[in-house]
């Protein structure tokens, strides 16, 4: 009997175990939008819903996914919002139309200034994967504010240059508030929906910049205490300006400042306006830098094998930005300004010629390096030719981030992870790329012990 008994908890620990391991679902964000009818205003931001199933034969998919507004775990009684039954293939995703919107970031994170809590945070939307009744895998929409230093003692020994670190592309080139129609004839200048405080909270922490300089100076802007007129200074996309330098420097500040272990990366990479051979605005974009930054500038160094300083390094030095500056005439000029950093980009107009790209580039080590700077970074996105956006044949760049996203998550989580440094992509919520570089660093950090 008592051989029977012990058979029989083998068997549901068992049960478990392939519950547990084969199955996972995750939830992005939609990048496109679409009108709403007899209005002005366009629907974005809509829930979608991924999955993948590696079961072995004998136990058999999951079969539903269930989708909430809040967590079913705490409530028993909880309607799901979407049901999706008969799972037909073992990776699938599915567009919803649950509007996630700009909620208030959970954790306290969303007043920019006040009382912060470390570790991941749920949004409201969960999904659950079934089998039979039995909940296989579930999640939520989250943030994770503090990632880097939650891990501080699997992530601390690793330097900077073999991190997975998630970033965006264009970060700057966002919008605040509902879309309207108007906004659709911004399809190629808006490469992210959300403003550099969000991108942060979320996870990323690698910010590519653009900026110009315009001499014309609107009216009633103060000058700065050192005599410069920040306002003079923009985020672009290529020649267009789109927000103010002063509202992304100000976020990146904020959030450094209630955070005490993570690390941002700012990499001021091109200047497309008004800057190019002016060394006195370089100057003077330096001082503001300086100045906004003081006393948590990273100065370079490329630390142990050109890999750069391990985490450990940078918590007990204090300093936890890195500027990486695409003119290398000023960078001789300052010690703590990063030499240019290498950015992968493929120009690629399809996700086939993208992903060929990415291939050879990751895969075969073919990336050009840049053996002053231990950061480079794969450029995740698709880019359009002169004659797309004059037609508008490729739909926007929100159409061509979500027909790319979904496949940058599969490609990084199982091939391309362990030799990458940054990835940056657009409409990065459409993508589940934040979640793949923390799991990756924790195996990269895994075979960094096993070798020792």
């Amino acid at each position: 009997m008592l051989r029977g008994f012990v058979l029989l908890l083998l068997h549901i620990f068992c049960d478990i175990a392939l519950a547990a391991h084969c199955g996972k679902v995750w939830l992005t964000v939609s990048s496109l939008w679409r009108p709403m009818p007899d209005c002005d205003k366009m629907v974005d931001a809509e829930l979608e819903v991924n999955w993948e199933l590696d079961c072995p034969e004998e136990a058999g998919y999951p079969n539903t996914i269930k989708v909430f507004t809040a967590d079913p775990a705490h409530n028993k009684t909880l309607k799901p919002k979407l049901i999706l039954t008969s799972l037909q293939h073992p990776r699938g995703y599915y567009r919803t139309n649950i509007t996630v919107g700009r909620p208030p970031l959970p954790g306290g994170w969303d007043t920019k200034d006040g009382a912060t809590l470390a570790g991941s945070h749920c949004l409201k939307h969960y999904a659950a994967l079934y089998k039979d009744g039995v909940v296989y895998a579930s999640s939520c929409l989250q943030i994770w504010p503090t990632w880097m230093y939650d891990l501080r003692r699997q992530l601390g020994r690793l330097p900077i240059g073999s991190l997975m670190i998630p970033g965006t592309h264009n970060s700057g080139c966002y919008k605040h508030g509902d879309l309207t129609r108007k906004d659709a004839f911004q399809r190629y200048l808006l490469t992210q929906d959300r403003d550099v405080w969000t991108q942060l909270v979320h996870g990323i922490r690698y910010l590519d910049i653009r900026v110009g300089y315009y001499p014309s100076i609107p009216n009633g802007t103060a000058v700065d205490e050192e005599g410069y007129h920040v306002s003079r200074f923009w985020i672009n996309h290529d020649v267009i300006r789109i927000t103010p330098l002063s509202e992304v420097l100000r976020d990146v500040r904020n959030f450094l400042d209630v955070t005490s272990g993570e690390v941002v990366i700012m990499d001021f990479h091109r200047f497309p306006v008004g800057l190019e051979g002016k060394p006195s605005r370089h100057r003077k974009l330096i001082t503001i830098l300086h100045r906004e930054f003081r006393g948590l500038i990273l100065n370079r160094d490329i630390g142990v094998d050109g890999l750069g300083p391990t985490l450990n390094d940078i918590w007990s030095s204090g300093k936890r930005i890195i500027i990486c500056y695409g003119d290398k005439y000023t960078v001789n000029e300052y010690a703590w300004l990063w030499p240019p950093l290498t950015q992968v980009w493929g120009n690629q107009q399809t996700v086939e010629g993208l992903f060929k790209y990415l291939d050879e580039v990751i895969l075969e080590l073919k990336a050009p390096r840049n053996n002053q700077n231990p950061l480079w970074a794969v450029m995740a996105e698709l880019t359009p030719f002169p004659l797309d956006i004059f037609f508008n044949l490729s739909g926007g760049l929100r159409q061509m981030a979500d027909s790319v996203n979904r496949n940058l998550t599969v490609k990084f989580q199982t091939e391309w992870w362990k030799e990458t440094n940054i990835v940056a992509t657009d409409f990065f919520l459409g993508n589940n790329l934040i979640d793949v570089s923390i799991q990756s660093n924790i195996k990269k950090s895994n075979i960094a012990q096993w070798r020792l």
